[in-house]
């Protein structure tokens, strides 16, 4: 596999009988984007099956976790 294709791979998580517990989403996070991007992100959470800022909460967690390779909850 590519180093960019490895980027790029799919979202998708574990179905929903699958899905860890997760912890509660309690915190805000005001984000200022252009519009293209925005536009951009809410196509690929329409493809995901999930909300603009589920999706983006997902994209957030595969970085921060996979970059420390600590678990999380």
């Amino acid at each position: 596999m590519s180093e960019q294709s490895a980027v790029y791979a799919p979202l998708r998580l574990a179905s929903a009988a699958e899905k860890p517990r997760r912890a509660k989403c309690d915190r805000d996070v005001k984000l200022h984007l252009p519009e293209s991007l925005y536009d951009d992100l809410a196509q690929l959470a329409r493809a995901d099956s999930r909300a603009v800022g589920e999706y983006m909460r997902v994209v957030l967690e595969r970085h921060a976790y996979g970059a420390l390779g600590a678990p999380h909850g």
